[in-house]
């Protein structure tokens, strides 16, 4: 919600927007938007806390010597596949239900039916985007592995009194990529929340929003709709 805010801030602000739009996000946040965080939470939770017990009658009748029904395991392996998908569904319309939150002031429901239509409407332009954005970050914690790995290996080497590097360095790369994964994992939920923002700013104000000069609006394939646009207007 946090980033959610901060984001959408900084993409509609005005001539007297605060210069710190995390802080700003974080008041708007503490003073009216905690009960919507707490829905999505128990949403989450909703399905998270049945998945975990249904793991754990799996394990327990995966130990046991009279290994049960094959048929039940197969259900309660679907049961737990199901609850998973749903799971991560429900968390990805949270962060965008708290996109529209924090752009229209409206309650939860609403901002999530309106944030499912929204990824329905332009599900070819989220999955370009998503698609991309996964690739380029992948390859961002990769290369941050990489370089640090490369660092460690090239420092322990400087020890005289250690011979062995291969674990150093593979307990060096494991923490890079945990990190960079945890703050390139940032950007993603940065550049979901203003894909949003543009979609909101087009549906907004049409064609006189900030969105024809964003760029995830030419990925998006909008920047082309609104040339078309002009074109059929200047003709007719």
């Amino acid at each position: 919600m946090t980033i959610a805010g901060a984001v959408s801030h900084w993409y509609f602000r005005g001539p007297n927007a605060n210069p710190s739009p995390v802080l700003y996000s974080i008041g708007k946040l503490l003073k009216y938007h905690l009960g919507s965080v707490a829905k999505g939470s128990f949403l989450i939770t909703l399905f998270k806390v049945p998945r975990l017990i249904l793991t754990y009658l799996h394990a327990k009748m995966s130990a046991r010597a009279e290994k049960g029904s094959d048929c039940a395991k197969c259900g309660l392996k679907c049961c737990i596949c199901c609850f998973y998908c749903f799971e991560k569904f429900i968390r990805y319309l949270n962060h965008n239900a708290y996109t529209i939150i924090t752009i229209e002031r409206c309650h939860f429901c609403k901002a999530a039916a309106k944030a499912f239509s929204t990824i329905v409407n332009n599900a070819l332009q989220v999955a370009t985007i998503n698609s991309v954005g996964d690739f380029i970050l992948f390859l961002g914690k990769c290369i941050v592995t990489a370089v640090t790995g490369i660092v460690g290996l090239l420092l322990l080497k400087r020890n005289s009194d250690l011979h062995f590097f291969a674990v150093p360095t593979l307990v060096i790369c494991i923490f890079s990529f945990f990190i960079a994964h945890c703050i390139l994992s940032l950007y993603e939920m940065v550049v979901d929340s203003l894909f949003l923002c543009v979609c909101e700013d087009r549906n907004m104000n049409s064609g006189d929003g900030q969105w024809k000069n964003s760029r995830l609006a030419e990925l998006g394939g909008h920047r082309a709709d609104r040339v078309e646009l002009e074109e059929l207007q200047e003709k007719y």
